[in-house]
């Protein structure tokens, strides 16, 4: 065939081709989004005289005509083949590793960007309200070093590591050194090989890592079953680097063995919606198949667990620590997820409502030196309005606190108080004495000091707690007696000008009461005067009366054996009430921890003694068990005093109390034995010019030590509580 025939039919083949080609390429319909690139595709842009004339119709037109090229994914996959066959060690910012690893190169590290993040995470220290802990999770990059490509490695990630070392090496917030960890097990599946996240395994070794630092027992890698939910997974590096016979990915799942109890949630809070089950199992079909976790990303993602362990953390993170958060659930009841890109409420607020004690910050390093996001929780730290307090005066019902509330509080008082602090469980110092007053606390306390300077002796105590005036409204106006209250605040605040001041009301009393103390119409008027001072002394006033009396405004009938000083029953509300009545703070006090006196065990029933005691012994009022961490404060123990022990005391209304406790050694028990005369004689101060009817059982008490038993009563009849002290 003639050569200029064959020309002319080759040159209209390839024209039609080319046009089919270009009217296909022309008239399909656009996408959205490549799935293979994992990213948005650009779409036909607006046409309009501004755009075309200042050519931006043009450029976009470019862009769009490459994203919507037909056959672009094949094009894309051969030219990632082609690069890898003529040796390139990695295309569009990922190396080709080996063992078939596709590794990201970390972006250039913006150091200004990473010292606000670092300073973002102190002044959410610097509150003092949470155990902070960092794991910044180091890129397949720096972790798996040995993978990449020979003098592929450079130290960026390395310095995001040691940046973060320094800065928080002289703050209280821990550092957990994943990066080390991680490499000692870089010959393992730590990293998947098309995806720059960890696998479920690199998560079981950072889990394991955080039980240290946020103080849990961790599972071992024994205590879970592996479970493949996909082995064609492909992530975000081969959506880069597209090559064409790239070898899958496996995602798993941990199961605790035998853990059929064991049952999770998942919440998304901004979203009013939940879920039954922490993997969703229907993203494995779509191409971010890490989404099976936690369904991705949301603002806020709550897992909760019926684990036991009563625990809970609050995780600001990046998607790192979504197949880290499963783990976790196994040893935490709430794990709370913030993703600060899509969540931008009052954190603060959220973690003190939510009662959160740990922080984690969870972040791969590359995400957490670029993110600028992280910055909102510094901010927030310093601009929260949930510390904000309520206005002066008289303190409506608020969140509950908890016992940690009152670590740096001190109550003082008269005799009400002092019969307080025998039921109240709370971590709290007491500086009380029968019959004191307002006038009285500065010329009259105990061993010569008064008492108003044994309490501003302490420096630690940061919140007061005032009660005085059912002794002296008898004889004071309400004018007189708020005015000789009023030198108790400025005596306060001159020791500590930031101190918090709580006014409790005066207490209510019994009917038969007002014969012989104080009429219920003069407590009402000196409680009223009292909501007026503390509006004006910029203090809070508690209104416990109104809380523990009747609808009559009185005590309830047999409530006291005097009508004033109650017993276990009013005194226990006392407390509740002011657990819903605080003023939070940004400081939080000291951490409480649990008093323990006793070693256990033991020779002696004590229960047995205490059950004949009250059956022996006929005291005139009903004695109640004070607890162990109350037992400690009275009688000033330690931990390991006493092998067993209990105590029983009376309302106050009478000196009437027993003890008994048994000692690891004679000499252990002659010590207690000290303790509770020092406590008898310090009984005697109490009520000696405040009910001098109790000092003949005061001063004739029984106190027996006989081997390793210390005991002790105060009664009127000796003789019944000697032989019941005798049997044992």
């Amino acid at each position: 065939m003639n050569k200029r025939i064959v020309d002319t039919v080759l040159s209209i083949i390839v024209i039609v081709v080319l046009a089919v080609f270009s009217a296909k390429n022309a008239f399909h319909e656009p996408r959205e989004m490549s799935e293979m690139e994992n990213r948005e595709l650009a779409m036909f842009p607006e046409m309009s005289s501004e755009t075309l004339l200042d050519g931006s119709f043009m450029k976009e037109f470019e862009t769009y005509a490459a994203d919507q090229f037909l056959g672009r994914d094949s094009f894309v996959s051969l030219k990632a083949d082609a690069e890898k066959m003529i040796g390139k060690k990695g295309c569009n910012g990922v190396h080709f590793g080996k063992d078939q690893y596709l590794i990201s190169r970390p972006s250039v590290v913006d150091m200004d960007n990473l010292d606000k993040n670092i300073d973002s995470i102190i002044n959410l220290n610097n509150l003092g309200l949470y155990n902070i802990t960092m794991a910044i999770i180091p890129t397949a990059f720096e972790a798996l070093n040995d993978k990449l490509p020979d003098y592929a490695y450079d130290t960026r990630i390395t310095e995001i590591q040691d940046e973060i070392k320094e800065r928080t090496k002289d703050t209280e917030i821990k550092v957990c050194d994943t990066t080390k960890m991680l490499r000692t097990h870089q010959d393992e599946y730590i990293y998947y090989r098309t995806d720059h996240h960890q696998t479920a395994l690199g998560s079981f070794y950072v889990y394991n890592a955080l039980g240290e630092y946020l103080g849990f027992e961790p599972y071992t890698l024994d205590n879970y079953e592996r479970e493949m939910m996909t082995d064609s997974f492909l992530g975000t590096s081969w959506s880069k680097a597209s090559l064409t016979f790239q070898e899958k990915d496996i995602i798993e799942r941990f199961n605790l063995k035998n853990a059929e109890w064991l049952h999770k949630t998942m919440e998304f809070p901004t979203e009013d919606k939940s879920m039954d089950n922490i993997y969703v199992m229907e993203n494995l079909e779509k191409k971010d198949k890490y989404s099976v976790y936690l369904d991705g990303n949301h603002g806020l993602t709550v897992i909760k667990s019926n684990s036991g362990t009563g625990k809970k953390v609050a995780v600001f993170k990046d998607s790192y620590a979504h197949s880290i958060a499963p783990f976790l659930s196994d040893s935490f009841d709430e794990v709370h997820l913030i993703d600060l890109r899509y969540y931008s409420d009052d954190m603060i607020a959220y973690m003190e409502e939510n009662k959160i004690t740990d922080v984690l910050i969870l972040y791969n390093s590359e995400g957490f030196a670029s993110d600028t996001n992280v910055v909102k929780l510094g901010e927030i730290s310093e601009t929260s309005d949930y510390f904000d307090p309520p206005p002066f005066g008289f303190l409506p019902e608020t969140d509950r606190v908890e016992d940690d509330y009152f670590a740096d509080a001190a109550f003082f008082g008269d005799s009400l108080t002092d019969g307080f602090s025998y039921y109240a469980e709370i971590p709290a110092q007491f500086f009380c004495k029968t019959s004191m007053s307002t006038h009285s606390v500065f010329t009259e306390g105990i061993d010569g000091v008064p008492l108003i300077d044994a309490l501003l002796s302490h420096d630690e105590i940061t919140k007061y707690y005032i009660m005085f005036g059912i002794n002296e409204t008898r004889y004071k106006t309400p004018e007189l007696f708020v005015e000789d209250y009023k030198k108790i605040i400025d005596a306060i605040r001159a020791k500590n000008p930031e101190s918090l001041i709580y006014i409790q009301s005066i207490l209510p009393i019994e009917p038969k009461a007002e014969e012989t103390d104080v009429p219920k119409v003069k407590i009402d008027a000196c409680n009223d005067a009292l909501v007026k001072l503390a509006e004006e002394t910029d203090c809070y006033y508690l209104n416990v009366n109104g809380y523990i009396a009747e609808e009559d405004g009185y005590l309830r009938d047999g409530a006291a054996p005097d009508g004033v000083h109650f017993g276990a029953l009013e005194n226990k509300k006392w407390e509740e009430y002011l657990h819903n009545h605080a003023v939070v703070e940004k400081r939080r006090g000291k951490t409480v921890e649990a008093v323990s006196i006793y070693t256990g065990g033991g020779n002696i029933n004590l229960n047995s003694f205490a059950e004949e005691m009250l059956a022996g012994v006929p005291f005139r009022e009903t004695l109640t068990p004070v607890k162990e961490n109350v037992v400690a404060r009275v009688l000033n123990l330690a931990e390991g005093d006493a092998v067993n022990g209990i105590y029983y005391t009376s309302g106050g209304a009478t000196s009437e109390e027993f003890a008994a406790f048994e000692a690891e050694t004679p000499e252990k028990a002659q010590e207690l034995g000290e303790k509770l005369r020092q406590h008898i004689e310090k009984r005697k101060s109490d009520f000696e010019n405040y009910r001098p009817e109790e000092m003949p059982n005061l001063n004739d008490p029984v106190v027996v030590v006989d081997g390793c038993l210390a005991a002790m009563c105060i009664s009127d009849d000796n003789g019944a509580a000697e032989t019941v002290i005798s049997h044992y």
